[in-house]
């Protein structure tokens, strides 16, 4: 049976928090990339590449996904940053049509449940309901891309898995990958702002840490806060927590699956 690694993720340039596992998959053509939000903050013409789609193409080249394996769901529903939580039925009717399609032994990684960014969080939910309903993936995996948890204002730890989510599952960075994996931080020119507050913890932790770490999406989940206190989307003014789960609510309720949410 063949494998398929599946990675479903908010935006483009997320992939970053991923590039370990995408390099060492050895079945290149069988790497399948799901981008659930356009990236943008204004609806564009969704037939066209905008240019954050156009980064992430080139940057996945390089790692040698082929490009008829990528998919921009998000442009293509016009689902703009920050708001795939209010969105989720739509985003999910199209991810599981598409996965559906995909035969043999199917991997997933997903973004962590971590408090970080609510359309990073929704992704999560996206990969928890698909597996619980339709039994879509043989193995499914959370990687963690930034969160607040235990920290004042709006500090944030980069590639932290939280306890919440337990046992970490690491795989050893290449010594010839680290500076790799660096050099293509520097193709995601359009979001600058952002990355120039990044750049210095991820370098950091591709020079200095051993391995990576991913955590398992159990099956079988019970909705809940990804940790005490206040979450880091939170801090940022973009959502808030009650928010948001109770677009998640409406979402688990409209599959029937009311047995993953706290009575």
């Amino acid at each position: 049976m063949k494998k398929n690694l599946i990675i479903v993720l908010a935006h483009q340039d997320d992939e970053f928090c991923i590039f370990n596992r995408i390099s060492n998959f050895s079945y290149k053509k069988n790497i399948y990339i799901f981008y659930m939000t356009s990236g943008m903050d204004i609806n564009l013409n969704k037939k066209i590449y905008n240019k954050r789609d156009l980064e992430s193409l080139r940057v996945l080249k390089r790692l040698g996904v082929l490009k008829k394996n990528i998919f921009f769901i998000g442009r293509k529903l016009s689902i703009n940053n920050n708001q795939l939580y209010k969105k989720l039925n739509l985003a999910f009717r199209q991810l599981v049509f598409n996965i559906k399609k995909i035969k043999g032994f199917k991997i997933v990684y997903t973004h962590s449940l971590e408090g970080g960014h609510e359309d990073h969080d929704a992704c999560n939910y996206l990969i928890k309901v698909a597996n619980l309903k339709y039994n879509l993936f043989n193995i499914s995996y959370q990687f963690p891309a930034y969160h607040g948890k235990n920290l004042p204002f709006i500090f944030f730890k980069v590639f932290d898995p939280i306890s919440e989510n337990g046992k970490i599952f690491q795989k050893k960075y290449d010594f010839l990958d680290r500076f790799r994996f660096i050099y293509l931080l520097f193709f995601y020119k359009s979001q600058l702002k952002t990355w120039i507050g990044l750049y210095p913890f991820i370098i950091f932790k591709y020079l200095f840490y051993k391995n990576d770490g991913v955590q398992k999406i159990n099956k079988f989940f019970t909705v809940s806060k990804p940790h005490n206190g206040k979450l880091l989307y939170e801090k940022r003014g973009y959502c808030s927590y009650e928010k948001f789960n109770y677009e998640i609510t409406k979402f688990i309720k409209n599959y029937n699956l009311n047995n993953v949410l706290k009575k």
